[in-house]
């Protein structure tokens, strides 16, 4: 289970942390350190911070997005942070996909629904693609042919009528509204569940366990966890008291985010 990672860490056969050799390459023994502490090696800190990564648990999360240092700054042209990296690469997006879909305006789950939503579009008839001349389709046949709603109809059934038609009576079609559909996650509850800062994978999981967005939230206000804090801590698959428990002893929730990356990386 995932709360493994935190009580009891995997075995560290390394030689000893030697301040001296970093030293000597220009990284001071107290970077040197948080750096080894991360499992990254002196060259390879090295690579990372030429390529313009100065903290650890940035390369950390670029290590699990696939991203190198000899390709990291592709990433960071398109304008997508270590973080944001993880997401894209979550959903399958390489950064030449995930630029195109950042630059027109839509997150990792916005980008996944439209993929998706297109991927159940049929082919073009033979007669389509042929040389003959096509006739000439009226604006209002393609309106109703590719309306936001035709789509999401598309895109979500077969499934449960009543998770279609909750975001259909809402007027919530597009692509996100797919994302979360498709995980058989009903309209209000996605919007509780997105205010909690949980994606469809994670909230299905919750409901799974019988649990709604509310009594989530407070279980997690009786543990005593930060509301900013509740996602990183579900996503690296904690209960309230065993995060509770983490945090007492002084494990914080960079730690949980991380997990959180990783958890998501082998899904």
């Amino acid at each position: 289970m995932t709360r493994t990672a935190f009580e009891r860490p995997e075995p560290d056969d390394r030689p000893p942390f030697d301040p001296i050799e970093w030293e000597a390459l220009g990284i001071p023994r107290r970077d040197g350190l948080v750096w080894w502490k991360h499992h990254i090696d002196l060259d390879h800190a090295l690579r990372w911070r030429r390529a313009g990564v100065a903290e650890p648990i940035d390369a950390v999360r670029w290590k699990i997005a696939g991203v190198h240092p000899d390709t990291v700054r592709e990433w960071v042209y398109a304008e997508i942070d270590a973080r944001e990296a993880v997401a894209w690469t979550e959903f399958g997006f390489n950064v030449a996909e995930a630029r195109k879909h950042k630059r027109a305006g839509r997150t990792p789950i916005q980008a996944y629904g439209r993929t998706l939503r297109l991927q159940l579009v049929p082919p073009p008839s033979a007669a389509t693609t042929s040389s003959r001349p096509q006739p000439i389709v009226s604006s209002s046949s393609l309106h109703r042919g590719g309306s936001a709603l035709h789509r999401f109809r598309r895109a979500v059934h077969p499934g449960d009528p009543r998770v279609m038609h909750s975001y259909i009576h809402r007027g919530w079609v597009d692509d996100e509204a797919i994302a979360w559909a498709t995980h058989g996650i009903e309209a209000s509850d996605a919007i509780a569940w997105k205010e909690l800062g949980l994606t469809p994978v994670e909230a299905g999981r919750q409901q799974e366990q019988g649990m709604s967005a509310m009594q989530t939230a407070k279980a997690w206000w009786q543990a005593g966890i930060p509301f900013e804090e509740v996602a990183d801590w579900i996503g690296a698959g904690l209960s309230p008291n065993e995060a509770a428990a983490q945090r007492a002893r002084g494990i914080t929730v960079e730690r949980a985010a991380v997990l959180r990356s990783l958890r998501r990386d082998r899904e």
